[in-house]
């Protein structure tokens, strides 16, 4: 009896999600299309100008130097980003299973305390109350 009443409150936040989530991504799909053409666009013009200045060969092979730095300092930056995450996560890891171990302490020394706690958390969350979006 439970279960199709959850199934029903929680469908409709989905659903809702869903296609919030299409909509937002049918936007940034239009606009990066048109980052990307302004780019293109102002690497073209950018081109054109140092051919003015260095000759043609020349305005390639600085656009090309530019676009490998760029390439370099952004994978240095993906690196750096991904052992933050990886010790962030480690430290996550630590302090769930400390929490789980006091938890498990917790439950053996007393556990008729720790099944009030389960019911009143229970209880707290089927009895409050609950605001549309």
């Amino acid at each position: 009896m439970l279960f199709p009443l959850l199934s029903m409150l929680v469908g409709n936040g989905v659903h809702r999600t869903v296609a919030r989530t299409k909509r937002n991504g049918i936007f940034i799909a239009i606009a990066a299309l048109f980052l990307l053409t302004a780019y293109a666009l102002a690497v073209t013009a950018g081109a054109i100008w140092l051919a003015g200045i260095y000759g043609p060969v020349g305005a390639a092979l600085f656009l090309a130097a530019c676009a490998v730095f760029i390439a370099v300092v952004a994978l240095i930056a993906m690196v750096i980003m991904n052992a933050q995450e990886k010790r962030q996560a480690r430290d996550r890891r630590l302090a769930l299973e400390s929490a789980a171990a006091a938890g498990i302490g917790l439950i053996r020394s007393q556990p008729l305390l720790t099944a009030g706690i389960l019911m009143a958390l229970v209880a707290s969350n089927l009895v409050g109350s609950k605001k549309d979006d």
